[in-house]
């Protein structure tokens, strides 16, 4: 191993030094100027030489420390600096526990922790006046500022939650009263009784909203101006503005009506002379007195069933600044007070643009504005589903009703499959004619917006018939192009008074002319002003014919495959001009062959 001389190695550990010097110059130098800064201003304040070397000591600290310091914000304000966020919330806790040690007391505040940003000049300033504290020193420092906090212009109150909307207001009876308002605008015949659902464990506060109807011998505890909770004897909370007497709204003759004189005797009258045929009863009359008192008997129980709300609501005990608590007024302007939210509606059948305008309440350019795929009625379909704008308030009333109603309705098409039509084609067998059913419908609105329909029930009173349609299960064959280089001359059509049962291609005499499809070849020669023709049989009804040819290369009888060269084109028969004229024909009758081509 070469040796290093001594004089090379004392040079190489002068460069070290130098290096690690300057190195710990550059670390130590702002705090040594702070150093010097801080103990001129601090000898001008007439600061003890003490103080000078600690706070000093702590700003030199700070310049060497690598990890992040967090600032720990009380209700906004930097009450400390931690050395790391975990110690921050720890502290916390810790400050949370002694400030409840001799009994529970309210406090309001929230606590946020952010970490230090070296590079902002403000928190530099930050890091200069105040140092990162210790366990202890940064509980006490966060529990003194609990001082500014825990004043005692709180009160016990209570807040309704329903989604993300939130009221305050200082009694139960407030919360009730105002529910119970809005819900009066559908519950016109106060049946429905709002109250609050005591929660199941006695250690939780909250409680939640539930509607029920009324009973004849229900009775309301008045409440308290305490804001005590009083129970009824259900073992809800019921708290509501005035009492409840009323009993429960019935029909009392609604199940024993009789019925009508014009329907007491439908069954029993004799039938004129000569009605029916060889003078029968017509059994109709029977027939339509049954329905008649069918559908009497289905609406006879119309009307709402229940007026609620359409979603949760929680009521639950809470301390608040005074200035948070609302009144009863206030809170029912707020809970009942419309804002727009985004929605969809479902098409039905027979909707166009401005039926649904006049349904959602919104212009028929703003419905196309939500909706930019739809321009006109043409554009929407049954079961579509549109964005719209609803007007909604935070608390939205659920109502259900039962509706009966008479309508046209319609059976489903029932289809038939059939081996014998190409897949895509379809043949109507039986026309569909409407009936005629009084049904009776359970309907749930939110506020004045349909949100779900159940059938209860349904009278028919003429069936309806089902159109039934054909529809085809066969693959369609492809045909090919029966020449290269395919440029139309003339389509097909009618001309000059006269059918053109084909399409001309304009072809040099001599081109290959192949089998469009597979099938057997019923003609291979002269035809009349063909000329020279094939035509091949493809054995579901269809041929192909191929015209003016100069050469026929295959006879009757042969099959040939798609593709195979079956003759050479040319200008025989009734022609102005070398082509050849193509035809393609479903039971003898010719169509245009193009869309068979290109399909």
């Amino acid at each position: 191993m070469k040796k290093i001389d001594f004089k090379t190695r004392a040079q190489w550990g002068y460069f070290k030094s130098a290096v690690l010097g300057l190195a710990i110059g550059t670390l130590i130098a702002p705090g040594i100027s702070d150093l010097i800064r801080r103990y001129d201003s601090a000898e001008a304040d007439g600061m003890g030489i003490k103080e000078q070397i600690e706070e000093t000591y702590a700003s030199i600290l700070n310049h060497f420390n690598t990890g992040d310091r967090v600032k720990v914000k009380i209700n906004g304000d930097i009450v400390a600096i931690a050395k790391s966020e975990e110690a921050g919330r720890e502290a916390y806790k810790s400050a949370r526990l002694a400030y409840n040690s001799n009994g529970v007391k309210p406090l309001w505040v929230e606590a946020d922790y952010q970490v230090v940003d070296k590079d902002n000049e403000v928190d530099k300033e930050l890091l200069k006046e105040m140092k990162p504290l210790d366990e202890q020193e940064l509980t006490d420092a966060i529990l003194k500022s609990f001082d500014k906090y825990g004043d005692s212009n709180k009160k016990l109150a209570y807040t309704m939650r329903t989604n993300d909307y939130t009221v305050t207001v200082e009694h139960f009876e407030d919360i009730i009263s105002a529910l119970e308002d809005a819900q009066s605008t559908y519950d016109t015949d106060n049946e429905f009784q709002v109250g609050l659902k005591q929660p199941e464990s006695r250690n939780v506060t909250m409680y939640e909203v539930e509607v029920n109807k009324k009973s004849e011998n229900s009775q309301t505890t008045e409440p308290e101006d305490s804001g005590e909770v009083s129970i009824a004897p259900d073992n809800r909370v019921r708290m509501t503005a005035g009492d409840s007497d009323e009993g429960e709204a019935t029909d009392e003759t609604a199940g024993d009506e009789e019925p009508a004189d014009n329907n007491e005797d439908a069954g029993n009258e004799e039938p004129a002379e000569g009605d029916g045929e060889n003078g029968e009863v017509d059994g109709n009359t029977e027939t339509t007195a049954a329905i008649a008192e069918a559908e009497a008997s289905l609406g006879a129980n119309d009307g709402v069933k229940y007026v609620g709300f359409t979603d949760k609501i929680q009521v639950v005990e809470t301390y608040v600044n005074s200035a948070a608590v609302k009144d009863k007024n206030t809170a029912y302007s707020e809970i009942t007070a419309p804002s727009d939210e985004e929605g969809i509606y479902v098409v039905e059948r027979g909707d166009y643009l401005a039926l649904i305008s006049e349904k959602v309440g919104m212009t028929e350019d703003e419905i196309k504005q939500l909706n930019p795929s739809i321009e006109s009625d043409e554009d929407i379909y049954y079961d579509d589903r549109l964005n719209i704008i609803v007007a909604s308030a935070p608390v939205k009333i659920m109502v259900e009703k039962q509706e009966t109603y008479t309508e046209n309705y319609y059976e489903d098409i029932v289809y038939e499959d059939d081996d014998n039509m190409f897949i895509g084609e379809t043949s109507v067998v039986q026309e569909g004619t409407p009936g005629t059913h009084t049904v009776t419908d359970l309907v749930t609105y939110s506020g004045d917006i349909e949100s779900e329909r159940e059938k209860l029930d349904e009278v028919v009173e003429v069936a309806a018939v089902a159109e039934i349609v054909k529809r085809g299960t066969k693959s369609k064959p492809t045909y090919m192009f029966p020449v290269t280089n395919w440029v139309v001359t003339s389509n097909f059509g009618y001309r000059w008074g006269r059918l053109h049962a084909g399409t001309d291609v304009g072809v040099p005499q001599g081109t290959t002319v192949r089998a469009s499809r597979a099938g057997q070849v019923i003609n291979a020669g002269w035809l009349g002003g063909y000329g020279n023709c094939v035509i091949i049989d493809h054995g579901d009804g269809v041929t192909t014919r191929y015209g003016h040819l100069s050469q026929v290369l295959v006879s009757v009888g042969q099959y040939v495959d798609q593709g195979e060269q079956v003759a050479l084109s040319g200008n025989t028969g009734h022609s102005t001009g070398p082509h050849l004229h193509f035809e393609i024909r479903f039971n003898g009758e010719a169509v245009d062959p193009l869309p068979y081509l290109y399909n």
